[in-house]
């Protein structure tokens, strides 16, 4: 007690001494020579702006200076809140992103003429005085420097930091280009780019947040129109300025990438858990546009043996032209007569139905009469309904998504087809596409609102479905959105891409900085969705690629997207993959578990485990999905050979089994049926049989293939199982979470089986379970489950449900128990 006392006493005289050092350091690193090879980054000041005072209210920090007051509220010991009252008032003090609360951390302030230091205990915050300068240290590191800080100017309102001279940029969104940012400038403007290909910079979601190689992120906490200059003129500035808005940032630091994504949606929320069938395979197109010619499809692909989960039906659901329709949100009754039995139809066979909808209402609608009646469409200067003649669907008004009452009408549409069975929605156009800057809403004016638009969509459906439909769900496929969006549900796309190899090799970079900004299922049109022409090898790379993804959706415009109408090879292929993502179904749905409990993306970058390594610090040629699956997708057409540079470690061929040493580049030859692919050694991959609709997933039969070490090392696996539907299962503890974590000696190997929660309906009393040991290649001496020995089993026995074990072809140890769910150990000699 009196240790502890005393070290709480000291820390501020400690912190203080370290960040002396730091000063010191930086300041003997401002003289030394310039390198030939790199520009010397100045260090800059907050320009005219000079200390008066400080004051403490509770645990916040209020910094008086000349023009305004800074203020610093901590949220945890690693995430902190700035921000800057200037001689105006905020326009804005809520938040749209931010939905935590914060802790009471506990906080120190230790004042000397020059400086001030307000420690977080993890993060320390460094105020020095003149000239006026806010840094910021993590356990008396440096992390991140101001350099204007906030500004304001006619026009412009924003923040500028400094950038260490090799700091690398991540995040800020979807952009399509490299991997680290610096260098360029980035819109924060959510707007459709048709076509796109690799190099594309700004498209359907951008997030005013960002996240840096030295394990810090920022989320600037303000929506409207902005952009953020990352060092695009060398100076190592990185620059965020919007029209206007609120002037406020959240540092958020931590030890590690994944501490760093788990502190983040705190912060912001994490995406609820998926509807298990939303990891299946979601066929779409542009369009289907008959109930005939859908039925056709839906029966033809369950006939060729491809697995399918939804039919997604795009603008014909409600009418028969892509112009002149949009906005009438009901059923075309003369392409579609039965659209009840229909679905219903669907059902039975395992397929769910989703339909489009968009946020636009063509104005010779009867909708469109009774919106604006109702006052719920966005108006122009004088209050009338604003009618956007360039729109590309038709003259069409806007739904203000500001107006409780709008979002209401538009709700009810909803309600009239969930009662059909519609299972799950497709949001499209909510950049919004087309919103011209004299749009008026109820909250402001377009550009001020436009980022939040979808944000405000996403919350009304996910707000409704909780109140009307709490047993359900929700999946919204959209394509825009805001900071915070995930935790309403969204399963966004990168938008309208290029059926091209330059689109496919834009999908990656985007879905990196997408997921690192918080948005873990962001996924793509996969094939591809505008022009191009009919290419076999490119549809199938495409389509092994989004297996290995967070979601799985074949979609395009113009060439049919489903893979009954390719050819046999790339059917065969095609068939192959989604067979696998099935299997591997108990893998996906705990990186849902991952995404909802720990705010882990999906897909995640080499750098996430390794960030010492510097060859991936802006590499986007591979990533891993999940902790355990490192996949590097073909991007070049004709590629017949990969240069893949594996991290640090033992790895296995996915496919073969070969047990690869890591740490160097190997020399892959790669065929038209397979990608790529790793498993981590200590890995154990949670695998069932495939099926062809989620609707017959069942893990009663479980595979646990797991993969050793070379020598010796820890073993863990893990699998979150529920009833796929319930979304209350983690409140209510209506789940297991079965985590398999051994050991491996030289002379034993020891797995623990343990199963925790309070299980659910339908839950399996008892599995098989067979462990396949990859990398033991002999036979065991003996092997024993939990003290009572295990039987070698002849090749007579294998098909039988004895349990016991043996040797494969391949010199993979087979191992098959019964398991009841009581913790059990499989001990192997």
């Amino acid at each position: 007690m009196i240790a502890r006392f005393i070290s709480r006493m000291f820390r501020p005289l400690l912190v203080a001494g370290m960040l002396l050092s730091v000063l010191a350091t930086a300041s003997a690193q401002l003289i030394k020579p310039v390198s030939s090879t790199a520009a010397a980054i100045p260090m800059r000041f907050a320009g005219n702006r000079t200390y008066q005072s400080y004051h403490l209210s509770g645990n916040e920090l209020h910094v008086k200076v000349s023009d305004g007051e800074i203020s610093f509220r901590p949220f945890t010991t690693g995430i902190v809140e700035c921000s800057w009252l200037g001689m105006e008032a905020l326009q804005q003090d809520t938040s749209f992103a931010v939905i935590m609360k914060p802790e009471q951390v506990t906080v120190f302030v230790d004042e000397s003429p020059d400086r001030l230091i307000f420690d977080l205990h993890e993060i320390q915050v460094l105020v020095e005085k003149n000239p006026f300068r806010i840094s910021y240290l993590r356990n008396g590191s440096p992390v991140l420097d101001e350099e204007e800080g906030f500004y304001q100017r006619p026009g412009q309102r924003g923040v500028r930091f400094s950038l260490a001279e090799t700091e690398m940029i991540y995040g800020t969104g979807e952009r399509a280009n490299a991997m680290n940012l610096r260098g360029s400038v980035y819109e924060l403007y959510n707007r459709p780019h048709y076509g796109y290909e690799i190099g594309t910079k700004n498209l359907n979601y951008s997030l005013p947040v960002f996240v840096s190689s030295k394990k810090y992120m920022v989320l600037i906490d303000n929506p409207q129109k902005a952009n953020f200059d990352i060092d695009s003129k060398g100076d190592g500035v990185l620059d965020f300025g919007a029209i206007g808005g609120p002037l406020r940032y959240y540092l958020v630091v931590a030890e590690d990438f994944p501490k760093l994504l788990e502190r983040y949606g705190k912060l912001t929320g994490t995406q609820p858990l998926p509807p298990r069938w939303a990891l299946g395979n979601l066929q779409s197109r542009m369009a289907y546009r008959t109930q005939t010619e859908t039925t056709a499809i839906v029966d033809s692909m369950i006939a060729r043996d491809f697995p399918i989960d939804a039919i997604i039906i795009d603008y014909n659901w409600f009418g028969d032209s892509i112009l002149g329709h949009v906005g009438r949100l009901d059923w075309f009754r003369k392409n579609w007569p039965d659209p009840d039995g229909m679905i219903a139809g669907f059902k039975q066979k395992g397929v769910k139905t989703i339909l489009i909808t968009e946020p636009y209402i063509i104005d010779t609608l009867e909708n469109f009469r009774s919106a604006s009646a109702l006052n719920i469409l966005a108006t122009d200067s004088l209050g009338k309904t604003y009618v956007n003649r360039k729109f590309y669907f038709g003259d069409a008004g806007l739904i203000d998504m500001f107006k409780p009452e709008a979002g209401q009408w538009f709700w009810s549409k909803y309600v009239a087809q969930i009662d059909k069975g519609v299972a799950g929605w497709w949001g499209d156009l909510g950049e919004p596409e087309s919103h011209p800057s004299d749009i008026r809403h109820v909250l402001g004016k377009a550009d001020e609102v436009h980022n939040i638009y979808a944000h405000y969509w996403h919350r009304m459906l996910f707000d409704n479905y909780r109140k009307y439909y709490p047993q359900t769900r929700l999946f919204n496929l959209n394509r825009s959105g805001f900071a915070g969006s995930q935790r309403y549900a969204i399963f966004p796309w990168t938008g309208d891409v290029s059926r091209s190899w330059g689109g496919l090799q834009a999908q990656l970079p985007a879905m990196l900085h997408m997921s690192l900004s918080g948005i873990p299922y962001i996924h793509a049109d996969a094939g591809g969705f505008a022009m191009g022409v009919k290419d076999e090898e490119l549809y199938r790379r495409w389509l092994q690629f989004a297996v290995f993804s967070p979601i799985l959706r074949p979609h395009g415009s113009g060439i049919p997207s489903e893979p009954i109408f390719f050819n046999d090879t790339t059917q065969s292929v095609v068939r192959r993959f989604m067979k696998l993502r099935y299997e591997l179904m108990p893998y996906l749905y705990n990186m849902g578990w991952e995404a909802t409990v720990k705010g882990q993306p999906l897909v995640r970058p080499l750098f996430y485990y390794y960030p010492e390594d510097k060859r991936f610090e802006a590499y986007d040629g591979g990533y891993f999905f999940g902790g355990s699956l490192l996949v590097y997708p073909v991007v070049q057409q004709g590629q017949q050979r990969m240069d893949v540079p594996l991290p640090r470690g033992t790895w296995y061929d996915f496919w073969t089994g070969e047990r690869v040493r890591g740490g160097a580049t190997k020399a892959i030859a790669t065929t038209l049926e397979t990608i790529p692919v790793f498993v981590k050694a200590g890995s154990v991959i949670p695998r069932v049989p495939a099926v062809n609709s989620t609707d017959a997933y069942s893990s009663r039969k479980l595979f646990l293939h797991c993969y050793l070490h070379e020598t010796e090392g820890l073993i863990t696996g893990q699998m979150y199982e529920d009833d796929g539907r319930n979304p209350d299962a983690l409140e209510k503890d209506a789940y297991e979470l079965m985590l398999f974590n051994g050991i491996q000696k030289p002379d034993v190997i020891q797995l623990g089986l343990l199963r925790l929660g309070d299980g659910y309906a339908g839950m399996p009393e008892t599995r098989q379970v067979e462990v396949i040991v990859y990398g033991l290649n002999r036979f065991p001496a003996k092997a024993d489950l939990s003290n009572l020995p295990l039987n070698a089993l002849s090749p007579a026995e294998i098909d039988s449900f004895k349990q016991g074990y043996w040797l494969d072809e391949t010199g993979n140890c087979h191992f098959r128990i019964l398991w009841a769910g009581n913790p059990t150990t499989l001990t192997i000699h």
